[in-house]
């Protein structure tokens, strides 16, 4: 999907929040704000968001000489995502549908992300994952597109990154050859290769960087590397909403598991798939929407 009016806006609000974290005086913050008006602007309506939000926040490391703003919050993340990560993989292990729980649980996950604008109770989402209704859910297809499948599992968020590797931990066993990609490089609170080290994900299957620091993957611009791997694909595993942005309109098999955090993306999604996607207003909505070959 292509960057929309409303886009430039959520630019300027998210690099206020940047700017709130990386600057203690207000003479900084300004520089950010007037810096980043001028520059949205100039960006280009045809990149999908996650592209051009590279260049915004390239634009507020070079005005602030932060490059990973969101270190310290994304390493809370991921410390409280480990602490519960044993109490949901039990949760998991006892659910009389293990794969459908740990899918859940992935996509209520999703909801940590520190780029949407909005403030969602983690936890809350979490806790009520299970029973939640979910507007678009192809789990069903899902489920046999996952059985012996070489799979790619595109990660988003750290905190959520301890989920994900749950639900890998379930694929393994049913016979997926499962590939983990990471960011290239820090960006709001994504998850690079470090962040999967940490959360002991290379322990459970191959990790691949994708090469650039984007908060999605536009494939054009990924390493050779997880271009060919995303190629071989059986499946693809793609969180998030700005992986969804930057894959939208991939003819691949992809299965988007994501909460709507955006009433852009809301608008695109219903324009897809029709009165399956009405109701869907950006307010959290959970998703498990699978699309290509079957």
């Amino acid at each position: 999907m292509r960057t929309d009016a409303p886009c430039l806006d959520c630019f300027k609000r998210q690099a206020a929040a940047t700017a709130q974290i990386c600057c203690a005086e207000a003479a900084g913050r300004m520089r950010v704000a007037d810096e980043i008006d001028r520059l949205v602007a100039e960006l280009d309506p045809t990149l999908s968001p996650p592209e051009n939000a590279v260049i915004v926040y390239g634009r507020i490391a070079e005005v602030t000489g932060v490059r990973d703003p969101y270190a310290e919050l994304k390493q809370q993340s991921t410390d409280v995502a480990l602490r519960l990560r044993d109490e949901v993989r039990q949760r998991i292990e006892q659910s009389p549908d293990p794969l459908r729980a740990a899918v859940r649980y992935c996509i209520a996950a999703n909801i940590i992300d520190y780029g949407s604008g909005h403030a969602f109770d983690a936890l809350e989402t979490l806790r009520g994952c299970q029973s939640a209704r979910l507007p678009i859910d192809d789990f069903d297809r899902f489920r046999r597109s996952v059985s012996r499948a070489r799979v790619v599992y595109l990660a988003d968020n750290c905190g959520e990154l301890v989920f994900d590797g749950l639900l890998i931990e379930l694929l393994v066993r049913l016979g997926c050859d499962v590939t983990m990609a990471v960011r290239g490089g820090a960006i709001l609170n994504d998850a690079t290769m470090e962040d999967a080290v940490e959360c002991g994900l290379d322990s459970l299957c191959r990790v691949v960087s994708s090469g650039i620091c984007c908060p999605g993957t536009p494939l054009s611009s990924c390493s050779r590397e997880l271009v060919e791997i995303f190629a071989g694909a059986d499946l693809v595993i793609s969180k998030g909403q700005g992986n969804f942005e930057t894959l939208s309109e991939t003819a691949a098999p992809v299965a988007f598991l994501l909460t709507v955090k955006c009433p852009v993306v809301a608008r695109y999604i219903t324009a897809m798939r029709g009165p399956a996607g009405e109701g869907i207003e950006g307010r959290g909505e959970m998703l498990l929407m699978q699309m290509g070959v079957e």
